[in-house]
């Protein structure tokens, strides 16, 4: 069983090989420095809320995410996290719950986020384990068949810590992902076991053991993006805690999803923290009317960064359909995000704004779009 499934993850990895070296044409694959001298000193980075995707829309809808997608292909980098386990060819993957929060998808999924323009991939979530610890290693296997660059699982708990590098002109992006998160502790990567980079709010060697990993990053990349999929019981306050530590540690950008809805922003010690983007893509097969409208509703967050940090933010709303298409395909095609325009779109970064206006952040409404400015924080 197992030659036959690497059998064909090499058959899968030659068949893709031509898609890398377009990926490495575009995005820059060599090592930090080896760019060209009129290679670009900043860079276009989009953060989106988490990928929850089932379901290849190409086989579905005859144009999915129009409007979302010339936002995406204009970024020089586009980051989310994968929340679904993937079953390659030949993986002998066995679900570890069997209900309607089950989330486990095909390749095809991956081959999509590619086609929109994903380049950066944060593994660690509860629906990571939802294959079990094959299931780990297969989704690990294929997402580096599309070569996506990602972080938060491993064959143990020195590659699931490791921070990812991705390359874009002369910049180099550095990722350390993590969870927190209520799941068996068959899940957690050890020394000897894969699975996933954990981080228990209750243990100071988690903390210790990532926050090092943060350092080698900001050592070893020009900016740094720390991801935590944060779901779980905590001390009020302890998420906020972490996600200054990170900063403190030499993170520019903290990123979290979790809880399904959309959190505020903070500007702290010179770094971006986004405390919850909500959804991108949530093909959930709950029925109708089991999460409020909110869950249904994100923001596409977009960063002109250098190496000497980050100055500006722009925040594009977005809605999610909540039903599908009548018929079979209800679930297929439900849960995909469009522009949110009109009086949907002010009101969705009018709540942006409250939610932030805690944290002492000051972001400006503009038509159709808000903006965050480094300069304009106290």
């Amino acid at each position: 069983m197992l030659g036959s499934y690497l059998n064909g993850l090499l058959m899968r990895r030659l068949r893709f090989v031509s898609a890398a070296m377009a990926t490495c044409l575009v995005l820059g694959c060599g090592k930090r420095g080896g760019g060209s001298p009129d290679t670009q000193a900043s860079v276009h980075l989009v953060i989106l809320g988490q990928a929850l995707i089932e379901h290849d829309p190409r086989e579905y809808l005859e144009a999915p995410l129009s409007s979302i997608m010339p936002i995406l292909r204009a970024a020089d980098g586009v980051f989310t996290n994968l929340e679904v386990a993937v079953s390659g060819p030949g993986c002998p993957c066995v679900r570890t719950r069997d209900d309607v929060f089950f989330h486990g998808a095909e390749p095809d999924v991956l081959d999509f986020l590619r086609e929109l323009g994903v380049s950066l991939l944060a593994l660690s979530n509860n629906h990571s384990w939802d294959y079990g610890t094959e299931g780990i290693l297969s989704t690990i296997a294929e997402t580096e068949i599309q070569g996506l660059i990602h972080a938060g699982t491993g064959a143990d708990l020195t590659a699931a810590t490791a921070p990812a590098y991705l390359d874009l002109g002369d910049l180099r992006l550095g990722l350390v992902s993590m969870a927190t998160v209520n799941l068996s502790e068959e899940a957690r990567a050890t020394d000897s076991r894969a699975g996933i980079n954990m981080l228990d709010p209750g243990d100071s060697t988690d903390w210790d053991r990532n926050i090092t990993s943060v350092r080698t990053a900001a050592s070893a990349s020009d900016v740094v993006i720390v991801y935590q999929h944060f779901q779980t019981d905590a001390e009020i306050g302890w998420q906020e805690s972490w996600a200054q530590a990170t900063i403190n540690a030499g993170a520019d950008i903290y990123v979290s999803h979790g809880e399904p809805t959309l959190k505020g922003v903070e500007v702290y010690n010179g770094g971006l923290i986004l405390y919850g983007l909500g959804n991108f893509i949530f093909h959930t097969k709950t029925e109708l009317g089991r999460y409020p409208p909110d869950v249904w509703e994100s923001v596409i967050v977009e960063v002109s960064i250098a190496a000497e940090g980050w100055d500006e933010v722009t925040f594009t709303p977005v809605v999610l359909n909540s039903e599908g298409v009548e018929g079979p395909s209800f679930f297929e095609t439900r849960g995909y995000p469009e522009v949110a325009v009109g009086v949907l779109g002010q009101d969705i970064l009018r709540r942006l704004i409250d939610l932030s206006s805690p944290y002492g952040t000051m972001i400006e409404l503009g038509d159709g779009k808000a903006t965050l400015r480094i300069g304009d924080q106290g």
